[in-house]
């Protein structure tokens, strides 16, 4: 009876979990590079800290353990026809500089700050193979590469100068959310040496809020056929504790 709460218990928060992550994804629907965010569970027997009984000493119970994931998909493509918009195509993330440290985003909507710095929607200097990069205003093109073309002032001519650092991960699950977007990582990426990439476009969400709905529904109904599983097991163990074996 006991185990059987254990085993109901351990549903309830792999639900509750997974409910956090739906909701999170449908949160982010409308946001720029956000990736859908993908949970998984195992069922993994366990030792778990149970208050000393005869009934339960020594037993072992099951554990749901989470795998996060992202989905591999590409968000909708969006064109802006603006020159410092762009979308990478397959793997990848930008690189750019935060008070915090590097962070990664497929946020590809960029700007010009006042300094000629080539930044993210919220000022985060975006990061290039050799560092920060200041252009002067209006001088700046990216090319399909990652390539920061130059225009010589005094003549028609561009030069490259510097390429957007796209970097990938061996492990994508290693990324995790920090704010405004954007993803860190305690593992170490690998440069993309060629990247491929759309100018004019940024990428949208890949979430697909339809079956986002469906899955939430469909959590909240196991997540109250756990709830009600454990008051049912409770009641009935309840009865045991105080009827069985009660003289009359």
């Amino acid at each position: 009876m006991v185990k059987g709460i254990y085993h109901s218990a351990a549903a309830l928060i792999a639900n509750q979990h997974h409910l956090e992550v739906v909701s999170n994804n449908l949160a982010n629907a409308n946001t720029a590079g956000f990736k859908e965010e993908r949970v998984s569970f195992h069922e993994t027997l366990n030792s778990v800290e149970i208050p000393r009984h005869p009934v339960t000493a020594g037993e072992k119970f099951v554990r749901l353990e989470s795998d996060p994931s992202q989905a591999d998909a590409q968000g909708t493509m969006n064109e802006t026809d603006n020159p410092l918009d762009v979308a990478i195509i397959g793997e990848g993330y930008f690189t750019v500089e935060t008070p915090a440290g590097v962070a990664y985003t497929r946020d590809g909507r960029f700007q010009l700050n006042a300094q000629g710095e080539l930044v993210t929607n919220s000022g985060y200097r975006v990061l290039s193979e050799g560092g920060s990069v200041s252009f002067p205003e209006g001088n700046l093109k990216i090319g399909p590469a990652g390539e920061l073309f130059i225009t010589d002032p005094d003549t028609p001519t561009q030069r490259v100068l510097d390429r957007l650092k796209v970097v990938a991960f061996s492990d994508p699950s290693a990324l995790g959310p920090w704010q405004g977007g954007l993803l860190v990582s305690k593992q170490e990426p690998q440069s993309i040496q060629n990247p491929r990439l759309a100018v004019g476009y940024y990428e949208g969400s890949n979430v697909n809020p339809v079956s986002q709905m469906v899955d939430m529904i469909m959590l909240a109904r196991l997540y109250e056929a756990s709830s009600k599983s454990i008051q049912t097991q409770d009641g009935t163990l309840g009865k045991a504790v105080n009827d069985v074996g009660r003289v009359s």
